[in-house]
């Protein structure tokens, strides 16, 4: 399944599929159902549900490689630019 985006599932499908599909329903935009291969409804998660992923989500390079401040600051700094960005 594709993250961020618009997927489109039958009616069929979703029965089959809908631990799946309602599992990461989250991670996409919206979904369109459709019945007989003709569009009909859309259904999307709550903006709860998405905020759930961001927050699980941050900080998960803590730990690896990139949780480094050296390696940050020489990212921040570009010869373009006359000052560091702050982040």
């Amino acid at each position: 399944m594709s993250e961020l985006l618009e997927r489109i599932v039958s009616v069929t499908e979703l029965r089959r599929n809908f631990g799946e599909i309602t599992a990461n329903l989250a991670k996409i935009d919206s979904l369109i159902l459709t019945r007989g291969g003709e569009p009909f409804a859309i259904l999307k998660a709550v903006p709860e549900e998405k905020k759930k992923i961001l927050r699980g989500a941050a900080g998960a390079w803590e730990g690896t490689t990139l949780d480094n401040d050296t390696l940050w600051e020489k990212v921040s700094k570009r010869k373009s630019r006359k000052t560091a960005v702050i982040l």
